[in-house]
């Protein structure tokens, strides 16, 4: 349980992250971006030592790890490439990203990041990293709202619009639609 309050925390450094990103307070930032994601991942790892009695088939356990790390990639992608080097950079610059997996949804990390929790239960037959996936991903949604209702309309210009135009989390037939014909697998 330990584990899980401390990478529940880690979502806090985060938003800390994005609004010392917002005021322009350069350098103090990565204490809390960097120390918010190793919370995660940390404690992720902690969790996944701990294994359950859990005695799930080869297959599933191997199509668990396939998609494991297929949402990963998918997760860092959107995380990380998609949004550009410069949202991370020492003066941020803001930029709206609305297509490939941000045509998908607005917050498409959600959506990978609680995937890579479900398949990771599968692969490490751990029922706590699902405990885990679930209460992350809880503190996640709880962590977009705030990112939607406080941060994100001062930051990004025209982002009414595209919250009129593109679903939160679940994304919908012609977000789908969207995302795949505007998909570029750049980096920006």
């Amino acid at each position: 349980m330990g584990y899980i309050l401390m990478g529940a925390l880690g979502f806090g450094f985060l938003l800390l992250f994005d609004l010392l990103s917002m005021n322009a307070k350069s350098y103090f930032k990565y204490v809390f971006g960097i120390s918010g994601f190793l919370l995660i991942i940390l404690n992720s790892v902690f969790i996944i030592r701990n294994f359950s009695e859990m005695t799930f088939s080869i297959w599933t356990r191997m199509i668990g790890g396939i998609f494991s790390v297929i949402f990963l990639v998918l997760l860092i992608y959107s995380v990380f490439i998609e949004v550009g080097k410069k949202t991370y950079g020492l003066k941020t610059e803001f930029k709206l990203v609305t297509t490939g997996t941000y045509a998908l949804s607005r917050h498409p990390g959600v959506l990978w990041f609680f995937m890579l929790y479900l398949c990771g239960y599968l692969l490490f037959q751990n029922q706590f990293v699902l405990y885990a996936g679930l209460v992350w991903t809880g503190i996640n949604i709880i962590y977009v709202f705030i990112q939607e209702r406080f941060i994100f309309y001062k930051i990004f210009e025209g982002y009414d619009c595209y919250q009129k135009s593109t679903p939160m989390i679940i994304p919908n037939y012609q977000s789908f639609e969207k995302c795949i014909t505007t998909l570029n697998w750049r980096i920006t």
